[in-house]
């Protein structure tokens, strides 16, 4: 008996990033996934009485987009429940941003922010009473945009006992004064010690937050995400929300594995996680590793000295523990995910994956480093031979005139021009996703593209100045980025990333045809429909069809 259609567009033009199929003018869809794709008349042949139709009166189509490095939950739940400082141009701004928060939050034990610039404001400006002043005596805790930086008050350093004489914790710092008292600045770690003395958001807190968030994704064509950091709690939290029928996006995640806590453990608990979350629509894939910091606060692992001071940071595992914690969950087949900052880092990762594919024997890993912000040219071929995939952020290889001048200090010119080599590392043939990070930087794919291939600032145009233009990608290979890149990243290339008979229809339709307009314009995009396995889940108030 001939299949008809439960969908159809038509009168499209469909980038399907299939190989085998790259352009096609309709689609028909059956069950939540792909019936057939083609010209117009043969997906008529497919219709019925019941059919409903989409006329895309020429529009492009594209796959659902799916961001593969976000923190997607806590971000959500950050965003939804704390003050927003993304905006803080300065001191001022802060802190009537936070004032404003806990004057309209007063039931609240704590406060907290996400979003200032740690490379707009400095930890001698940011200390313990200047926020006491905004903040009063309840404890406050305001995360950084990088969330590798923080500032706190006097009372939740009294909470979290940060004291003369008090321990720093491992992979972090309070920044103290002479008399060893907190000043208020935190970094890496310590962030996170204190983040366990204030009250857990609930599982509630979470449920709400993602359900929202959840379709303001699908708003901008995300319908998959990689969570870069998730835990057992976490898991169950995204597949409750999917349960409730509040999830209206595919999920697979990375468990963090630390350096102070005994392997066989972790590994233990990876597999047990895997096990458990193995769906379509909620999975554990893969091994987090943070390797170094940030080169804002100086935490970025290099291979050479800093220029402006001489100094260095340590890895947080060393190069013998990063051969052994790569071995055991390469050897169990979970994907490695890695934060790689600077380009000892990066080398050191490859090194351990390498090291892991000694003992282990290859396997299609896709093992993957994430951020990639300094790399040596040297390096980049290793990508392809050991099938390591590159995860990038460009929308952080645009001009940002707080950053560039602490960066080129300490970088000196010569390894300034490898800042974000995307460009490079497609030439030379590895596999490359584009991501957000966020509530680092925003969500929106259409302004990361942009930035992948102007490498100019948002609002720029063809005379605004350039960040590294040698490193400049195409817009083919930055939706490739987004789509049968992000899906091979996530292990979902069998049901995603291509619209391709028998995958899911998970699809987008968009204003404007990125193709053909200025580069300039890729931000302005608009999503008019968002479709996730045939369920519509985001239509524009504009668009009727």
């Amino acid at each position: 008996m001939r299949q008809t259609a439960e969908w159809v567009i038509t009168n499209a033009k469909i980038h399907t990033m299939d190989v085998n199929n790259p352009r096609a003018q309709a689609i028909a869809v059956r069950n939540g996934r792909i019936l057939a794709v083609g010209s117009n008349a043969d997906i008529e042949r497919l219709t019925h009485a019941r059919t409903q139709r989409i006329d895309a009166q020429g529009r492009v189509v594209l796959p659902g987009l799916q961001d593969t490095h976000v923190h997607f939950q806590l971000s959500s739940a950050d965003f939804y429940h704390s003050a927003s400082l993304y905006e803080a141009q300065n001191l001022e701004d802060l802190l009537r941003l936070i004032k404003a928060f806990a004057d309209a939050h007063p039931h609240k034990p704590w406060i907290r922010g996400v979003g200032f610039s740690s490379s707009r404001f400095s930890p001698h400006q940011l200390t313990k009473e200047v926020l006491d002043s905004v903040t009063g005596s309840r404890p406050a805790l305001i995360f950084a945009n990088d969330y590798h930086n923080g500032w706190a008050n006097s009372a939740a350093f009294a909470l979290a006992e940060v004291k003369p004489g008090s321990p720093e914790p491992e992979n972090g710092h309070y920044l103290r004064l002479h008399d060893g008292s907190p000043q208020g600045w935190l970094s890496e770690d310590a962030i996170w010690a204190m983040h366990r003395v204030a009250p857990a958001y609930s599982e509630e807190d979470y449920l709400v937050a993602m359900k929202h968030y959840s379709r303001v994704f699908n708003s901008r064509g995300i319908t998959g995400v990689l969570d870069a950091m998730v835990n057992r709690n976490l898991l169950q939290n995204y597949q409750t929300a999917h349960a409730r029928g509040d999830l209206t996006l595919r999920v697979c995640g990375t468990a963090k594995v630390f350096a102070h806590r005994p392997l066989a453990e972790q590994v233990e608990e990876l597999i047990s996680l895997r096990n458990t979350y193995q769906g379509d629509w909620v999975s554990l894939h893969s091994a987090k590793f943070f390797l170094d910091g940030v080169l804002e606060n100086g935490t970025a692992a290099l291979l050479d000295a800093r220029c402006d001071t001489g100094t260095n940071a340590e890895l947080m595992f060393s190069q013998a523990q990063i051969n052994e914690y790569f071995t055991a969950p390469d050897r169990e087949r979970f994907q490695l995910h890695v934060h790689t900052i600077g380009d000892r880092a990066v080398r050191s990762a490859i090194d351990g994956i390498e090291y892991a594919q000694q003992r282990n024997g290859p396997w299609d890993a896709r093992h993957q480093l994430a951020h990639l912000q300094v790399v040596n040219p040297a390096d980049i071929a290793r990508f392809k031979r050991l099938g390591i995939y590159a995860n990038y952020q460009t929308l952080w290889a645009q001009p940002n005139p707080d950053l560039d001048p602490l960066v080129s200090a300490m970088l000196g010119p010569q390894r300034s021009e490898w800042l974000y080599p995307i460009g490079a590392f497609i030439r030379q043939g590895a596999v490359c996703m584009l991501s957000s990070d966020w509530g680092v930087s925003t969500y929106d794919p259409f302004h990361i593209m942009q930035c992948a291939v102007t490498r100019q600032s948002e609002q720029g145009n063809d005379q605004s100045p350039v960040h590294t233009p040698q490193h400049r990608i195409s817009l083919e290979n930055a939706v490739k980025g987004y789509t049968l890149n992000a899906a091979s990243a996530a292990w979902r290339e069998t049901c995603t990333g291509s619209l391709s008979v028998g995958k899911y229809a998970d699809l987008i339709v968009l204003d404007r045809d990125l193709f053909t307009l200025s580069p300039y314009e890729i931000g302005q995009t608009q999503v008019l429909l968002t479709l996730l396995a045939g369920k519509e889940v985001h239509r524009h108030a504009s668009f009727d069809a």
